[in-house]
């Protein structure tokens, strides 16, 4: 003791393993086309080289074209159920389709959600209370000697949407009496700090009223 200096091929050799291992290539994910989980590129097979059955992710009633107007006919989107914007698929699905069967995750599996709209993106929580389909509770409770116990009674119920259809949105009296805001931190909130909360509570409630 102390130890020897390390000398410098034992240098090279920590260093190029270090680059190696946090390669950009290693780290970086994107979504498997038939699951949408993101997977490290490096497990992605681009879809146009490999040979599947494709017909395998085709389910009548998964997928839902997008309405602009409440007389448009309600329709499937045709072919198989895969993720837009994505052209890779990862090794458990390819493994599980070249045995002929649809993956357990896929989402043919009545797991396909689809595009989100613009106004239902970048949401507070309030206006995910408002237009979310279910709601549940949960609580936590934090025992006297100080260590953290949850209590699992988790309930989820749904939404009579029928009711809200006509409801939403909702008047800024009505939101008040219901919702109150918590502001954390040393000083007060001003004016211009709760000005600055989005407000896209009246675009979300319609896109959801002309989604039903």
């Amino acid at each position: 003791f102390p130890p020897r200096t390390p000398s410098m091929e034992l240098r090279h050799k920590i260093i190029s393993g270090m680059c190696k291992d946090v390669d950009p290539s290693l780290l970086e994910e994107s979504g498997c086309a038939v699951c949408g989980q993101l997977t490290p590129t490096v497990q992605l097979t681009n879809l146009k080289d490999v040979q599947l059955n494709w017909d395998i992710l085709c389910n009548d009633g998964v997928t839902r074209k997008e309405r602009f107007h409440v007389h448009d006919p309600i329709e499937d989107v045709p072919g198989p159920v895969l993720a837009n914007n994505c052209d890779g698929i990862c090794v458990s699905c390819k493994a599980r389709m070249r045995k002929g069967f649809a993956p357990v995750h896929s989402l043919s599996n009545h797991l396909w959600v689809g595009e989100i709209p613009r106004q239902l993106q970048n949401l507070s929580f309030a206006e995910k209370m408002l237009i979310a389909k279910v709601r549940h509770n949960r609580c936590v409770v934090r025992v006297a000697s100080g260590r953290g116990k949850m209590s699992a009674n988790a309930i989820m119920l749904a939404t009579p949407i029928v009711k809200l259809y006509n409801v939403l949105p909702p008047t800024k009296n009505e939101v008040s009496e219901v919702l109150a805001f918590v502001f954390l931190g040393p000083t007060r909130p001003s004016p211009r700090t709760r000005d600055h909360l989005p407000a896209k509570i009246l675009d979300s409630s319609c896109e959801i009223k002309r989604r039903l």
